[in-house]
């Protein structure tokens, strides 16, 4: 390959690293926008939870106890946060995408350089959907669950 032809495979490569970077912030924002919102138990309790899977509210309907036992409550939040939580994470995945399907257009710039790096190896940890540190207990180590512990 002459070096014309790379210079031009190495630009159009940086393009496509460009593009993804700044698609990449735009989701970013998007994703940290996200929230979910889930009725439980006839609707008498709802319950939000943010772009992380976070509890941010719940509200409980002042009619809740006169169809639902008192005791019953902490399985409705929870099942309604951990429904919420998967639908944030859903969407959070929908929102990626399209930058697994720009990803995936990226040359090896080794096809360009010889001993050159694969661009995809190089921006494929910018877009996973890792999960954010998991809460630790009182005495420091890891919880057991991705959500939050509901008491009554």
């Amino acid at each position: 390959m002459n070096n014309d032809a790379a210079r031009h495979e190495l630009a159009e490569a940086l393009a496509l690293v460009q593009e993804h970077l700044a698609e990449l912030a735009i989701v970013e924002k998007k994703r940290a926008a996200l929230s979910a919102t889930v009725a439980a138990a006839d609707r008498t309790v709802v319950v939000t939870v943010d772009a992380r899977g976070v509890v941010s509210k719940v509200d409980v309907d002042e009619s809740y106890l006169e169809d639902y036992e008192l005791a019953d409550l902490g399985g409705f939040v929870t099942a309604a946060a951990q429904e919420a939580a998967d639908e944030v994470g859903r969407r959070s995945a929908e929102l990626l995408v399209p930058l697994a399907e720009r990803r995936a257009r990226f040359p090896s710039l080794s096809d360009v350089v010889d001993g050159a790096p694969d661009i995809r190896d190089l921006v494929s940890h910018l877009n996973s959907d890792d999960h954010p540190p998991q809460p630790t207990d009182e005495g420091g180590h890891e919880a057991t669950s991705d959500y939050p512990t509901v008491r009554s």
